[in-house]
């Protein structure tokens, strides 16, 4: 699946091309393009394919991914990629180190009283963190209506173009 983010001066939108040739689009608020990038980053270096990527691949659209009762029954890998992609993004911002990351997503996902086997070493971590930041960099360069594209599938995500 293509996925692209083009950046405009108050809403992005994001666009997702399914392997079948349907689309999803939705505009973002100026701050949510970097949750859907750390999203990317995370879905595609643990390989997950029933995070929010995983879901749009199969079907869902971003409104029904936003509805509480969808959220509610979604597997526990969707809720472990929600929970690292927010530890992620507070890893960037220096809100917790590489070694407190594996914590912090345990403690929150104790918090849902959900069981998911993590596999968060510090190799993966700082590899997240390196592309997360390659692609804020590369989203930051952007002017108004540049796109910054990148393409999920089932097995490890690739970054397309820019």
């Amino acid at each position: 699946m293509e996925i692209k983010i083009t950046k405009k001066n108050n809403r992005n939108q994001l666009t997702c091309a399914r392997p079948d040739g349907s689309m999803v689009q939705s505009n973002l608020g100026p701050k949510l393009p970097f949750h859907d990038i750390a999203h990317f980053v995370v879905e595609s270096t643990l390989n997950l394919q029933e995070g929010f990527y995983g879901n749009i691949l199969k079907g869902y659209s971003v409104e029904q991914l936003s509805d509480k009762q969808i959220i509610k029954a979604l597997p526990p890998q969707a809720w472990f990629a929600e929970i690292t992609t927010r530890a992620l993004q507070s890893l960037s911002s220096g809100a917790c180190t590489i070694q407190q990351f594996p914590s912090l997503v345990e403690t929150e996902l104790q918090q849902f009283s959900i069981n998911y086997n993590q596999n968060l070493n510090e190799e993966i971590i700082s590899d997240m963190l390196s592309h997360y930041q390659q692609l804020m960099q590369q989203w930051h360069t952007l002017t108004e209506g540049q796109t910054l594209s990148f393409h999920f599938n089932n097995n490890p995500a690739t970054q397309v173009n820019k």
